[in-house]
């Protein structure tokens, strides 16, 4: 969550965008080999475009692997691999560009949201971290996997948390709305 700063509690929020990306991650994908194989059929003689290929199907290969074990998958390195080789091997114009700039996005995107608590306030994560203090809100309330944030200024903030992240991070919802609860009346 930034500068590493201690939160006496950290709650994962569920990531509803995990879907679309991976849709987007396996075309993209696709693309990447229909491209090279296009590249292959114009100019058959560059040993470099056969290896990028080799290395993006081997990437791919990887994540339906791991997909099939039920475990995380990432198409960041595929798609800046993809970006690489059409940068060194073909005239694409800014296709490699965007197939780098997919990967960066794509491992950003994949990010869950956290929320750190503590005695100094409240900081959700995100590209431009925000900060909060006690004295802004009404109540803080995990319940039923659901955290809700009322702010005094008729704000509501509602979200999902993400029990099955990590075990490191799971919150216990009585503790932690005790917890609030204290903080708020001090």
């Amino acid at each position: 969550m930034g500068k590493q700063k201690v939160h006496d509690y950290v709650v994962v929020l569920k990531n509803h965008n995990k879907h679309a990306i991976e849709i987007t991650g396996w075309l993209l994908a696709l693309l990447s080999i229909v491209i090279f194989l296009v590249i292959i059929y114009q100019e058959p003689t560059d040993w470099g475009i056969f290896f990028t290929l080799l290395t993006i199907i081997a990437l791919m290969a990887s994540n339906f692997f791991e997909k099939r074990k039920k475990k995380k998958i990432s198409f960041a390195t595929l798609l800046i691999c993809t970006g690489i080789g059409l940068s060194f091997f073909a005239e694409t114009g800014y296709v490699d560009s965007l197939f780098i700039l997919a990967g960066i996005a794509e491992k950003f995107l994949n990010k869950n949201k956290e929320i750190g608590f503590s005695d100094s306030g409240i900081v959700m994560s995100g590209f431009i971290p925000k900060k909060y203090q006690w004295s802004e809100l009404n109540n803080v309330l995990i319940k039923d996997d659901l955290l809700t944030l009322d702010f005094k200024n008729n704000r509501v903030f509602q979200d999902q948390t993400d029990d099955q992240e990590d075990d490191e991070y799971e919150v216990e919802s009585d503790e932690f709305n005790q917890y609030c609860q204290q903080r708020l009346g001090s």
